[in-house]
């Protein structure tokens, strides 16, 4: 989804995020009319005001947003847009995708879902864009900022896909990150929809022996240090991740059926995206 709607957005993460923002607020009312003020906005996404009105102001302009008496909301002529349904199908297979994989792998406990409940594209959307937003508020320890979450998660997905496609990643006996498995930054650039100049400059304060990365000739590897369990679990890790529960919780309420979860799917399992 980071890279669908960084290159829906010219690699604008800050935008996308307030897009994403607003058509969750948006969706909250059946007629996809919910509103909100432009400081409650910037409040929400813990952005300064002016921030939030800059990019409020850039989405009104490409009609994606409109005023109202009652504040800000996606407009008619967004809704109205053929490839808009596509996205929002997109968004919710996204979510849909995450927790398929999470009940496969044993991380999220399988419930049934309730009787009479039938999970649509709006739940799905708005529990995409709501987790979206949890993460990033969740991961600020890691990275302060959304973009350099945004390029750590690429980074660490390009070495999970090169480490998964090699059978001998092996130092002495267990299966290891290994130099071979560093992405370039012009990839992780293209991948993202941001200049080279941007990753590089984002990069490279968090490399080193104490940082995010290793750096390399052959590229960028996520550095041991930060593929360890967090360090700061118990009760302060629970109170975290714990609006990311109630929103895997509130997706079951809305009629998810996390004993199959495949069988929400619109159109089908989306692809991981390669990062080459």
């Amino acid at each position: 989804m980071n890279i669908a709607g960084l290159r829906a957005f010219s690699g604008n993460l800050d935008r996308f995020l307030v897009f994403c923002f607003l058509m969750r607020t948006s969706l909250s009312r059946h007629a996809r009319d919910g509103t909100i003020s432009v400081h409650s906005a910037a409040l929400s996404l813990g952005r300064p005001f002016e921030t939030v009105r800059r990019h409020i102001s850039a989405l009104i302009e490409a009609g994606i947003c409109e005023r109202t008496a009652t504040g800000v909301t996606l407009s008619a002529g967004f809704w109205a847009r053929a490839d808009t349904v596509v996205k929002m199908r997109f968004g919710h297979d996204c979510f849909v995708r995450l927790l398929d994989d999470g009940v496969a792998a044993g991380i999220f406990p399988v419930e049934p879902r309730p009787a009479g409940t039938t999970f649509d594209v709006r739940h799905g959307v708005c529990a995409a864009c709501d987790l979206m937003l949890a993460l990033i508020d969740s991961n600020r320890a890691i990275c302060p900022e959304a973009i350099d979450l945004a390029i750590f998660s690429a980074v660490l997905h390009a070495n999970g896909q090169r480490f998964a496609a090699d059978p001998q990643a092996m130092i002495d006996g267990c299966r290891t990150l290994l130099p071979r498995h560093a992405v370039r930054v012009a990839e992780v650039a293209r991948a993202l929809s941001l200049p080279d100049t941007t990753v590089r400059r984002r990069v490279a304060p968090m490399s080193g022996p104490d940082g995010l990365y290793i750096r390399s000739r052959a590229g960028l590897l996520i550095a041991p240090r930060a593929l360890r369990p967090c360090e700061h679990s118990g009760p302060a890790a629970d109170a975290r991740h714990g609006s990311i529960r109630l929103i895997i919780k509130r997706a079951v309420a809305a009629g998810l059926p996390l004993d199959r979860p495949g069988i929400a799917y619109r159109d089908g399992r989306p692809p991981s995206p390669q990062i080459d």
